[in-house]
């Protein structure tokens, strides 16, 4: 590091104002090799005051840019953005419904309302038309066309055969019947298998 002739251990020069100052006008900054900052504290106050004003101005001026330009949307605009904002936030199978009701009839029409890939497309509608049933398809002139089920037909149960009751006197199980369990007797006492055993 080059010593300045002006500069002696009690005083720097700061190269903002080139002044040669006393080391207590210098904040303190360890990673320098003497400890103080590069700039006197009245220059880095200064620096500090004017960037704090521009971003002032900054702020202000985009609060007045984005005042102008909400006032300036029509209003259909501005509730046409907030509902794709709203439609972006709901899942692939709700989006689908939502543009199938607003008259997209054909998987092209569906993908261009929703910005859904192809698969997503298909899962949702599959899940419409298979498990929940809200949705119909028709082919119109050789294209697969969608439909909203206007009155979902609630599915109809087959009616299962009635079973009869237990008759008190049988048993619940063939374990309650002790003369057909294999090892036992009819006393209930165990009955000894012979052969050999392992010792």
């Amino acid at each position: 590091m080059k010593v300045n002739p002006q500069e002696t251990p009690d005083r720097k020069d700061c190269p903002i104002c080139t002044q040669s100052l006393p080391l207590s006008e210098f904040g303190i900054c360890r990673a320098r090799k003497d400890g103080r900052n590069l700039y006197c504290k009245s220059c880095i106050r200064k620096k500090v005051t004017e960037s704090r004003q521009v971003l002032r101005e900054y702020k202000s001026a985009r609060k007045r840019y984005v005042t102008e330009q909400t006032h300036d949307t029509q209003p259909n605009e501005a509730s046409a953005q907030s509902m794709s904002r709203l439609l972006s936030k709901l899942s692939p199978i709700e989006r689908v419904r939502e543009a199938i009701k607003k008259n997209a009839r054909t998987q092209k029409e569906i993908a261009q309302e929703t910005k859904l890939g192809k698969d997503e497309i298909g899962d949702a509608l599959a899940n419409l038309l298979l498990w929940t049933h809200e949705v119909r398809t028709e082919v119109v002139d050789n294209t697969r066309m969608y439909f909203i089920n206007e009155v979902t037909e609630p599915m109809i149960q087959p009616e299962t055969p009635r079973i009869p009751r237990r008759k008190p006197d049988i048993p619940s199980s063939f374990s309650a019947l002790q003369g057909l369990m294999p090892g036992r007797k009819p006393e209930g006492e165990t009955e000894k298998i012979g052969g050999w055993v392992a010792a």
